[in-house]
């Protein structure tokens, strides 16, 4: 829990990021999830595989601070965004795909730079699986090259 609601901008702003009681159990589902995820992408790897940069929780405050809307996943600790060690978020998407269902995985999007996961299901399928990039929101995982 504690990788999911550390933030460093609210470290460095001096902005609470303690979630409420109401978000922990949503909290803790994406806590599972996210173990879920690094057992699945060790096994494939057949070598540890690490999640560093783990963005989960953030309060209102913080998730304005880092320039995302108050109606984020991660505001309702719904949501997560990580690297996978010896991957890229491209890598790390395509290897989800087949397991969305059975993780429990709402929607994946590729950031280029990190992985975004959710628990909550969107209501339009076609934001469940995305890429991001500078050409703005696109529907599937997209290789980019810069």
């Amino acid at each position: 829990m504690k990788e999911l609601t550390d933030s460093a901008w609210a470290t460095t702003n001096r902005v609470d990021n303690t979630p409420p009681p109401a978000v922990l159990i949503e909290l803790q589902r994406t806590a599972e999830l996210l173990q879920r995820i690094r057992n699945y992408l060790t096994a494939c790897a057949g070598i540890d595989t690490p999640m560093s940069d783990i963005s989960g929780f953030r309060s209102i405050p913080v998730n304005r601070g880092v320039g995302s809307s108050d109606g984020s996943d991660h505001v309702r600790g719904m949501a997560a965004d990580f690297k996978a060690h010896g991957m890229t978020p491209y890598q790390v998407c395509q290897a989800l795909l087949p397991k969305l269902d059975e993780f429990g995985i709402g929607q994946i999007i590729n950031e280029l730079t990190w992985v975004h996961v959710s628990t909550k299901m969107v209501a339009k399928p076609i934001n469940r699986i995305i890429t991001i990039d500078r050409h703005g929101t696109r529907a599937g995982i997209l290789q980019v090259r810069p």
